[in-house]
């Protein structure tokens, strides 16, 4: 069943903001759009980010989650502040 991963990250003035939205970009450039991956939509502003994504199962996502861990490690960003993670009852794209 299609599944939706949501992604947020908290921080303060301090943080940078231009680094974080420039790392984001970095990592969709060098990497293909993982298998399962249907949509993703990212969006920046002054107190966080966040990630919504929407994959064609929960294996998938789960499966993308533990491959790019060891990436994600190694780039400087805050620990996100809240993961949820849901069974897609209604998916439309205009």
């Amino acid at each position: 069943m299609t599944y939706c991963t949501v992604v947020e990250f908290e921080w303060d003035g301090d943080f940078d903001h231009e680094g974080f939205r420039r790392t984001l970009g970095r990592l969709s450039e060098e990497s293909p759009s993982p298998e399962g991956l249907l949509s993703r939509i990212t969006g920046i502003d002054s107190s966080g980010a966040r990630v919504i994504e929407v994959w064609r199962s929960g294996d998938d996502a789960q499966a993308f989650a533990k491959q790019s861990a060891p990436l994600l490690a190694t780039v400087p960003m805050p620990p996100p502040s809240r993961v949820t993670g849901f069974e897609v009852t209604s998916y439309e794209v205009a």
